[in-house]
Parts: C-alpha cells; sequence; structure tokens
C-alpha cells in the first residue's frame, strides 16, 4: 500500500536493498541461507519448533520458517527453524 503509507514502503524497499545486498556479499564467501517453506524436513539441516495440521500440504514438509540456517562450505553453522506440517 505505497499510496497510503509512502514511509513505510520506502523503509521496507531500503530493508529490502540491504538484505539483497547482504545475501550477495555472504554468498561470495561461501555462506548460503537455506530452510524455505515446502522443504522437506531434514533433521541434519532444519529444527523443529513445533508441529502443526495442514491439509494443504505433504506431512513431513516445512511449513513455516522462523529463521532461516545458513551453510558455509556446505556445512550447517545454524539450523534453520521451522515449523513442520504434521499428519491430519
Amino acid at each position: 500500500d505505497t499510496e497510503n503509507h509512502p514511509v513505510l514502503a520506502t523503509l521496507y524497499e531500503g530493508i529490502q536493498m540491504t538484505d539483497d545486498g547482504l545475501t550477495k556479499a555472504l554468498a561470495k564467501n561461501k555462506l548460503f541461507k537455506f530452510g524455505a517453506a515446502g522443504d522437506k524436513f531434514d533433521p541434519n539441516l532444519h529444527e523443529a519448533l513445533f508441529e502443526y495440521p495442514d491439509e494443504n500440504m505433504e506431512a513431513g514438509a516445512i511449513g513455516q520458517v522462523m529463521k532461516v540456517g545458513f551453510m558455509l562450505n556446505k556445512r550447517v553453522i545454524r539450523p534453520a527453524e521451522v515449523g513442520v506440517i504434521k499428519k491430519v
């Protein structure tokens, strides 16, 4: 809603640009973010904070990402904190 809240829209755009720049700088040094909704839960990469039912997604999939994880040279330095879909 950029018309009603131009200051907030500008702030959001600045935060997004900062995040993009930081992500690119980290990627140059082989530090990558991981953990996205819809990925299969892997206990070696993810830390499950909670489970919840969702009929639209497969059981065992990641439904929500609370904190993204980070990998450095293919090694996990911070697991992604996620919410996992359970059977209904």
